[in-house]
């Protein structure tokens, strides 16, 4: 049986990183929860210095220079992925300081060692974990199929998306498909197409 799913680009996307989340657990890479978009956001604001804002604060934006009526003066700013030198005067209320990430990655580090206790419990008695930091391959015969599929489904979602890149490099890659799964049985089937 045939299935077409129409999507926006944002929705592959997401689709993408789901089958990704769900192949690396799947092959015991518990560690990728914590570069899941809630837990990332939630723990960067945990970890947010909470003080009066002061000239000389780090923002996201940039350092605070100036704080004036209400306002703070910014020095610089990142834009569409670049850095931008002009200062921008942004309310008060809107300005959130810096992240600590020496607390944050120490923090990453404690939930790292109890997700390694939670590997090794799920792993039970296989003493032949030669990648036990990664996981287990995708190959791994204890590697239930469907993350294969998944990963076959990845791949040709992500091989759409570098087709269509103008500055591609073949030395990436997403820049070719290697099934994993029975390919006799479905992978041959799965098609992508980005308008």
């Amino acid at each position: 049986m045939k299935v077409t799913l129409n999507c926006t680009e944002d929705q592959i996307r997401l689709i993408q990183m789901a089958l990704d989340l769900y192949m690396r657990i799947g092959i015991g890479q518990l560690d990728q929860i914590l570069y899941h978009p809630t837990f990332e956001r939630h723990l960067e604001n945990v970890f947010r210095l909470d003080k009066v804002t002061e000239v000389g604060d780090r923002t996201p934006q940039g350092e605070i220079l100036k704080i004036e009526d209400g306002k703070a003066l910014i020095a610089g700013s990142v834009k569409d992925g670049m850095w931008n030198e002009e200062h921008e005067w942004k309310d008060l209320k809107d300005v959130v300081l810096s992240t600590s990430y020496e607390k944050l990655h120490d923090y990453q580090g404690e939930i790292m060692e109890i997700l390694d206790e939670v590997k090794e419990k799920l792993y039970a008695d296989d003493t032949r974990r030669l990648s036990y930091y990664f996981g287990w391959s995708i190959h791994n015969v204890k590697v239930d199929p469907s993350c294969r599929m998944a990963y076959d489904l990845l791949q040709v979602i992500r091989h759409e998306f570098w087709k269509r890149n103008p500055n591609r490099s073949n030395s990436t890659v997403d820049s070719s498909v290697h099934f994993t799964y029975d390919v006799d049985n479905s992978s041959n089937k799965i098609k992508c197409k980005l308008k």
